[in-house]
């Protein structure tokens, strides 16, 4: 038996906030729901409505209950998915799995314990001691750093009339700027304020259990969080990866962001790990479903490719963040990924420069060395 241990997660720092659009155009936003087999839907809320990332929720119907995957970021949108789960069945939320510790994924727990009560939440112990540790002003501490500077900008582009870029101030400018201040403001107010709701339930490497007559099997694994909690389920063939595997929103272009620690070999071992289950559907923390392995195997061949490209620089002397990033190329696995976009400027390229400072840092055993 699986010991069971009392045991809930944050947001990816390295997530910045994007310019966002009106409070009223944020809740004109609405979920997409997609079929993934009988009875299991993917539910996904795009940045205009959860702010930090356009995260993902699975809400998987069983024989007399309801099992979801993550918990949205937001209170409003919590309460929008679980209004689609009513919709769909009758049957109570029962078990709540929260993938890791990570802002977009867990704070909507209260609103699930709100509207089910009883409702059990399972992740990882490694991922509730995380949980545990941070709470609301840590978690949000990078958005009002992000307030503060949007306020300075804003005064040095009122006192010189022009932007950053140098571009004139114009009237439509300054109405944004001052609009994505107040949305700001509005959304760390209510993330201060928000209720967190621990999970209840923890395991350690992995834990099977069965809702009426459907399989459950979750994994620790490590992706942009350590502890991260991988939901497999054999019948049906579908992995739900939490951020051990994103993609940008539209699902065109390479993972969107690295990883919080610098543990990259754990995370490449936990990428080749999924890559080896039979899987016929692999939902992302971020993006959309895919139906095959394609963008899973891209991402196993970049990061294998970087970690051996640093350990390889550092043999031959070279050490300083940048001198390493100049000496890795992969820009022909980037090319592969949708889009195929790895010049200079580019999110891969982009990607590829904070993997490789990671690695660099693993490779050293945390020592960084300043370039």
């Amino acid at each position: 038996m699986i010991r069971l241990t009392v045991v809930c997660s944050l947001l990816s720092a390295l997530c910045a906030l994007p310019v966002s659009p009106s409070h009223a155009a944020q809740f004109e936003a609405k979920l997409t729901k997609e079929v993934l087999a009988d009875g299991i839907y993917l539910f996904r809320a795009p940045r205009s409505l959860d702010r930090w990332t356009a995260t993902n929720v699975v809400v998987i119907v069983n024989d007399r209950d309801v099992t979801v995957f993550d918990s949205f970021t937001r209170a409003g949108t919590a309460r929008m998915v679980i209004a689609e789960i009513r919709a769909l069945t009758d049957k109570p939320v029962r078990t709540l799995i929260n993938s890791h510790w990570h802002m977009d994924h867990w704070s909507g727990n209260d609103e699930f314990v709100k509207a089910f009560p009883g409702v059990q939440i399972i992740t990882t112990a490694e991922t509730r001691r995380y949980m545990t540790r941070m709470g609301a002003g840590f978690l949000i501490d990078s958005t009002r750093a992000g307030l503060v500077r949007s306020r300075e900008a804003l005064d040095t582009a009122s006192k010189t009339g022009k932007l950053a870029d140098g571009k004139p101030l114009t009237p439509e400018a300054r109405r944004q700027m001052e609009q994505d201040i107040a949305d700001t403001t509005r959304f760390a107010e209510e993330m201060s304020a928000l209720p967190r709701v621990l999970p209840d339930v923890a395991f350690e490497e992995a834990l099977t259990f069965w809702r009426g007559a459907r399989e459950f099997r979750l994994f620790s694994m490590t992706g942009d969080a350590t502890g991260s909690a991988v939901l497999y389920l054999p019948v049906e063939r579908v992995l739900v990866t939490g951020d051990v595997l994103v993609s940008p929103e539209d699902g065109n272009g390479p993972p969107p962001w690295t990883t919080n620690s610098y543990a990259i070999a754990p995370w490449l071992e936990s990428l080749r790990r999924m890559n080896a289950m039979d899987i016929s559907i692999i939902v992302p923390g971020q993006g959309p479903a895919m139906r095959d392995k394609t963008y899973l195997q891209l991402t196993v061949d970049l990061y294998s490719a970087i970690i051996g490209q640093v350990q390889s620089a550092l043999e031959r002397g070279i050490f300083k963040g940048d001198d390493v990033v100049a000496a890795v190329d992969v820009d022909a696995i980037g090319r592969k990924y949708p889009g195929g976009q790895v010049g200079p400027d580019s999110p891969f390229r982009r990607l590829v420069g904070g993997l490789t400072r990671k690695a660099l840092q693993e490779a050293l055993d945390g020592v960084v060395r300043q370039d």
